[in-house]
This record gives C-alpha cells, sequence and structure tokens, in this order.
C-alpha cells in the first residue's frame, strides 16, 4: 500500500516552507496554573531579592507573584515571540485553570488566528468566541501541489486515528512529555518541546524520522503519576 506521506520533505519548495512556518501547533499552556510550574519545572523564576518569604505554592503572596510570571511566561516567551498575528495557532487544550474572564483576557493577547481542540482544562472556554473553531478533535489538512498532508488534532494520545493505515499523523497534549506516542504521532505540548509552539514544516521534519507503527503498538502506556494535578 503506497504511504501518502514518505516523500514530503523533498517537496517542500522554499515558498512551501516559508507558508508551513505560519502554522503552529501547541498545547497545555496552563495559564493560572502556578503550580504547573514546580509539576513540569518550567523555567520561570522569582528573584529573593524581590520576593523574601517561603518560595512555596502555599504562601498566598508567592503564589499570586508566580501565577503573574508565568502568565507573563507564556504570553511573551512561549507564544508571541514565535507566532505573528497572521500566522494559524492550533491550541490542542488546556489553555487556561482561570475564569472565563480572565482566560478570554490570555486568549485576546495571544498572536494568531487562534483555533482550539478541547482538553480537560477548558470548560471556561468551550463557548468562547475568541477562536476561529472549536472542537474535540479536528482533522488538519495541507495540501499544495503533490503534498497532503492529514493530521489528527486532539488534546489526548491515540492508539488509532483517521488514515494512519495511510500515513497520517496525529499531535496530541495532556502527557506533558510523559509519552512519546504511537508510530507517526507526536505530543506538541510545550513542556515536550523546549517551551515553544512548533509550525507545521517541523512537524514534518519531525515526522519524517518516525516510522510509520512502532515496536510498542501493542502495548498500553499509563500516565496517571500526575495527571491529577496536571
Amino acid at each position: 500500500m503506497k504511504n501518502i506521506q514518505t516523500d514530503i520533505l523533498d517537496k517542500i519548495t522554499p515558498e512551501i516552507q516559508k507558508e508551513m512556518e505560519k502554522i503552529w501547533f501547541t498545547a497545555d499552556l496552563h495559564h493560572g496554573h502556578p503550580k504547573i510550574v514546580e509539576i513540569c519545572n518550567r523555567p520561570v523564576y522569582i528573584d529573593k531579592k524581590e520576593f523574601k518569604g517561603p518560595s512555596l505554592i502555599s504562601n498566598l503572596e508567592y503564589k499570586d507573584l508566580l501565577n503573574y510570571r508565568h502568565n507573563e511566561w507564556l504570553i511573551k516567551d512561549v507564544i508571541n515571540k514565535y507566532v505573528n498575528n497572521k500566522d494559524q495557532l492550533y491550541i490542542l487544550g488546556d489553555i487556561s485553570m482561570a475564569k472565563r474572564t480572565e482566560a478570554e483576557k490570555f486568549v485576546d493577547r495571544l498572536n494568531g488566528n487562534k483555533f482550539l481542540i478541547l482538553g480537560n482544562h477548558d470548560k471556561n472556554l468551550k463557548n468562547s468566541t475568541r477562536f476561529s473553531q472549536i472542537t474535540q478533535i479536528k482533522n488538519f489538512n495541507f495540501s499544495r501541489y503533490d503534498i497532503n498532508i492529514h493530521i489528527v488534532l486532539c488534546h489526548y494520545p491515540m492508539t488509532s486515528w483517521e488514515r494512519r493505515i495511510h500515513g497520517s499523523w496525529h499531535l496530541f497534549g495532556h502527557v506533558h512529555g510523559r509519552n512519546k506516542g504511537l508510530g507517526r504521532s507526536y505530543d506538541i505540548g510545550i513542556d515536550n518541546n523546549m517551551w515553544k509552539p512548533l509550525n507545521l514544516y517541523e512537524i514534518c521534519q519531525i515526522m519524517f524520522e518516525k516510522p510509520q507503527y512502532t515496536e510498542w503498538d501493542d502495548q498500553i502506556t499509563t500516565f496517571s503519576d500526575y495527571e491529577e494535578d496536571i
């Protein structure tokens, strides 16, 4: 059976690459969740000269300051540093733990034409008007000349997805770098990608190195160690 995606990299012209570099994917931002800094070792720091009290989440003053620093870091260093206003940004769930008003203020500050694939922490935004589209699962397609890319976007990692047998790809979040994914699937969350989104061209490079099927395809991996916290 012909694999329609084995030679995509060879077909990407400089013009197509430039277009691909304006389409971004990410997941698991966790705005309004300062505890995630410690859980996932995110590089958000508070100088001891600035805050002299105990550096504990249980300390409300410290928690509030860490929350502010983390939120600003997400906007300036994680998203807007890479994504421009006219780019497309697909967020695969868990944007914010804050109430809807604060969550939408955060979304408004993120660059890009935004698409939300709902995660387990997105009840606050499931009816928001801040996105071009909100879905549980999305089939992303990119077709230019002989290039045909089909990616199934879902917050949760899947063991099987549409057109997998034909070489389609799958991007997910939720696991914060704790699961490699099966075959041509990949954890797009920021904690698995040096705290940045990846563009479509970068995704092509990653998937080019992945086999269509992997030796652990028939195994079930659980990641419950920190699931309640994240």
